[in-house]
């Protein structure tokens, strides 16, 4: 695998409540072991904390880490912005099924949605979707036509309910790859 390390300063995953969620604190000292100086911002979902505490994520992001609930002490208040410090983009790892639904439909009833509804910095979709229907891929769709949106490139995995191997988007370096791509392109606010 080609590993890129990311080419800005500061960025932001969205963790979201799959099982993957209990891998994002390896990904992050990953992350750090690979680009030392990249600030690295947090945000978790309240289904997520089933799979991984923000305690930990704390210790290990070096940037600002908050639950996604808007009576969170930490919550920054630039997320009504679109911003999380001063991260040049978003990636959401693991995307979960409910998450791009929700993000599809316009919905910002939590302090991330809202930021990512109103962000113009590139978003990243690293997603853990359980299967596909018409609904499914017309939400896809929709997401895809928003020009600072882009998905993770697909990898095999394996499901954690029968250990089946499973084409999936819970890729870090190959999100990371992408988010450079489209920070050179432009597709964030100078």
């Amino acid at each position: 695998m080609n590993v890129e390390q990311f080419e800005g300063a500061e960025l932001h995953l969205h963790v979201t409540g799959s099982i993957s969620a209990a891998l994002v604190p390896w990904w992050i000292h990953w992350l750090r072991q690979l680009n030392p100086d990249v600030v690295v911002n947090v945000s978790v979902s309240r289904s997520a904390t089933q799979f991984v505490t923000v305690k930990a994520l704390r210790h290990l992001a070096n940037g600002q880490v908050w639950t996604d609930a808007w009576d969170d002490p930490k919550l920054p208040a630039e997320v009504n912005s679109g911003q999380s410090g001063a991260a040049e983009c978003f990636i959401v790892f693991p995307a979960t099924l409910d998450t791009l639904m929700r993000l599809a439909q316009g919905r910002a009833d939590s302090p991330a949605l809202l930021m990512l509804q109103v962000t113009d910095r590139p978003i990243v979709i690293a997603d853990t979707l359980p299967g596909s229907n018409e609904i499914v891929e017309s939400n896809l769709k929709t997401l895809r036509l928003r020009p600072n949106i882009a998905f993770a490139p697909r990898v095999t995995g394996v499901r954690a309910s029968n250990r089946a191997a499973a084409e999936v988007g819970f890729n870090l370096p190959g999100a990371i790859a992408v988010a450079n791509e489209m920070v050179k392109k432009g597709s964030v606010h100078e």
